[in-house]
């Protein structure tokens, strides 16, 4: 059986994961019906945005990012490292708005409590054109320019000019980046960075021909999403060379495709803040021996970690999912098929029933057990149930084994979700870009300039840590 995991966001201090447990409801509320609140903050958050695949295997990763640019096209320039020569893709221009939906719109399946007497409320990655030509070492074929650097190929994707270089020293790329009127906002040093470990160059700018100017002289138009696809001997993405063009910190979200689920190495890993907040809930419930010394050490961790740095703050980990014959088929018909994203990973024997299935259970389990002394409660909890559980929002499931479940309930809430129609409709533009049997891992961190030393590291998690995220509470609806 899968492990889902439906607890609240993941949080930066031990204190806050106790205060979070203290509060936590005994009954849960309704869920929020729509993504609005989430969707504010992961299409239109200013920073970086990723997605990452990554094959472990073959040692081929790819990343997909989205530029911001407003003003004119002069104004407009990027640089960036790969460990080797990328392959360039044009990808779907609302790419990472369907990835935002896609993971918010996930439904919440949620333990349904009965509470009809006392005693009973625990009743109850490959990417389309993934693969690139492999080719013999791209210095044999390059076109020699000057101050030491060396074009491999140019060409256009998407609303983008770009070429891929080499270079031989910082200062003689950071003179050729002006000349050539390629904004680069980094240093020397950075850039150097990156010449000392060999790294590859693609340095992109609008292609002005694709754009369309406003009336005062401005170009339109959204910047095309890109993906880079290149061989690695590690999951890494270039952090480093945005250190300059931060002003304090920056927003990172990243999306990871991968046979495992994925997290950041050592001091940025999410397992700080998401497994305190898991095991101080564990706690109120059946957590064991071991898990109890976990909690301790974990939460000891980040109380030493924020002494020694007050502004420290985790990564925080938002969806992680192992993506079944389900979840493809919300792209193949997203308006018929988004709302029960989830249902198909049942355990063994467990099976949708209709309300008037639950509701007789129910009932029959009350009386059976001989009824309360209070009646009157007992059916107005059971009028409750009723219309909170009703067909149109969504469907229930009876659980085979709730000794075998987190909550211990017999019984789960499957409640429908809603949004704008040709939003979900945009889901099919995800096809082939997630892939069956595939771990897609969504977290963010915020990272402040001075953590911008060093590019991250994107490492698998331990296989006995692995455990499906589908929510996201307090700070927003999923």
């Amino acid at each position: 059986m899968k492990k889902i995991m439906v607890l609240g966001a993941a949080v930066a201090s031990f204190a806050f994961a106790l205060l979070v447990a203290r509060t936590f409801p005994s009954r849960p509320a309704e869920a929020a019906c729509c993504y609005f609140a989430a969707q504010e903050k992961d299409i239109n958050q200013p920073g970086q945005k990723a997605f990452v695949t990554w094959d472990a295997e073959r040692k081929l990763e790819s990343f997909t990012v989205q530029p911001r640019f407003e003003g004119n096209a002069m104004d407009f320039g990027m640089v960036i490292p790969t460990p080797s020569q990328p392959k360039l893709d044009e990808m779907p221009r609302d790419f990472f708005k369907d990835l935002a939906i896609y993971t918010i719109l996930m439904p919440l399946p949620q333990a349904i409590w009965i509470n009809l007497q006392s005693g009973d409320e625990n009743e109850g990655a490959y990417v389309k054109g993934f693969d690139p030509e492999v080719r013999g070492d791209p210095r044999a074929r390059p076109r020699k320019e000057d101050r030491g650097v060396t074009v491999l190929e140019a060409g256009v994707v998407g609303s983008l000019d770009y070429k891929i270089i080499v270079a031989e020293q910082a200062g003689g790329l950071y003179d050729w980046l002006q000349e050539n009127k390629y904004v680069y906002s980094g240093d020397k040093g950075t850039l150097d960075f990156y010449i000392q470990k060999k790294w590859f160059f693609t340095v992109m700018k609008i292609d002005s021909k694709q754009m369309k100017k406003d009336k005062s002289g401005n170009y339109l138009g959204e910047i095309t999403p890109t993906r880079f696809t290149f061989a690695s001997d590690a999951c890494v993405y270039p952090l480093k060379i945005t250190q300059l063009s931060v002003k304090d910190k920056t927003d990172a979200l990243f999306y990871v495709q991968s046979s495992t689920e994925m997290d950041l190495k050592d001091d940025f890993s999410w397992m700080h803040s998401y497994r305190v907040m898991w095991l101080t809930y564990m706690l109120g419930c059946s957590a064991n021996a071991e898990q109890q010394a976990e909690l301790q050490e974990r939460s000891g961790w980040i109380e030493a970690r924020m002494r020694k740095d007050p502004k420290f703050e985790t990564t925080k980990l938002e969806w992680a999912r192992k993506l079944g014959e389900e979840d493809l088929a919300v792209l193949e018909d997203p308006l018929r098929n988004y709302s029960q994203m989830g249902g198909a990973n049942f355990a063994p024997g467990d099976k949708f029933v209709t309300q008037e299935e639950f509701l007789k259970s129910v009932w029959e389990a009350y009386e059976k057990a001989g009824g309360t002394k209070d009646e009157a409660s007992a059916k107005q909890r059971f009028a409750d149930l009723e219309r909170t559980y009703a067909a149109a929002k969504g469907s229930i499931v009876k659980v085979a084994n709730p000794a075998g479940r987190f909550s211990g309930s017999q019984w789960m809430w499957y409640p429908n979700r809603e949004a704008p129609a040709e939003d979900v409709k945009g889901l099919s533009r995800l096809k082939g870009h997630l892939q069956k049997g595939q771990w897609v891992t969504k977290f963010r961190k915020i990272l402040r300039k001075d953590e911008m030393t060093d590019d991250l590291v994107i490492v698998p998690v331990a296989g006995s840590l692995e455990q499906e995220y589908v929510r996201i509470m307090p700070t927003s609806p999923p």
